[in-house]
């Protein structure tokens, strides 16, 4: 049997055990790797488990449907919104709405109105002309609640044209 090193007294030459320090070197290097672990992976997965984009989408396609469809009188002219049709969804009174009208529920209910499904956020929904609310025949057209403070607010607008006159209608989802 052949052994390693040379033999002075009772310890074998060129035969060390683990030291202190390579204790703590590696101790060390386990460590700083489970920290960037821990540190490193959630950053990976969040933007697939953020909704925060999904707030974005749904402004976007709100602002597209009201301005480009439900609005108008004719989808070949987007972004004229009929007058009547208009003030009748912001009206938010729940009633019918006018004959030739594109939509069936008026701002009372925005979720069903723009077909958003039963777990959609907050929306709010606001015609202006600069900073000022626009009205058309004393109705004035914002609908939903405003978001609270500190909320992270997503905003789609889209120019539209209401007798005669630019708008910039505004879709607030939060």
């Amino acid at each position: 049997m052949s052994v390693r090193g040379r033999v002075t007294g009772t310890r074998l030459e060129g035969d060390r055990g683990q030291t202190t320090i390579d204790y703590a070197v590696g101790v060390s290097v386990f460590l700083l790797v489970v920290a960037f672990v821990f540190a490193f992976v959630p950053s990976l997965v969040g933007p697939f488990t953020s909704d925060d984009t999904a707030s974005v989408v749904v402004a976007d396609r709100a602002a597209d449907r009201l301005a480009n469809d439900l609005l108008v009188d004719d989808p070949t002219a987007p972004s004229v919104l009929n007058e009547t049709c208009t003030a009748a969804f912001f009206d938010a009174d729940g009633a019918a709405p006018p004959d030739g009208c594109r939509y069936d529920t008026d701002g009372s209910d925005l979720v069903k109105a723009l077909g958003l499904g039963s777990s959609a956020p907050s929306l709010n929904v606001t015609v202006r002309s600069g900073e000022t609310i626009a009205t058309v025949d004393g109705t004035t057209l914002a609908v939903g609640a405003s978001p609270p403070p500190g909320a992270e607010v997503s905003v789609a607008r889209r120019a539209t044209l209401l007798a005669g006159e630019t708008y910039s209608l505004a879709v607030r989802v939060w």
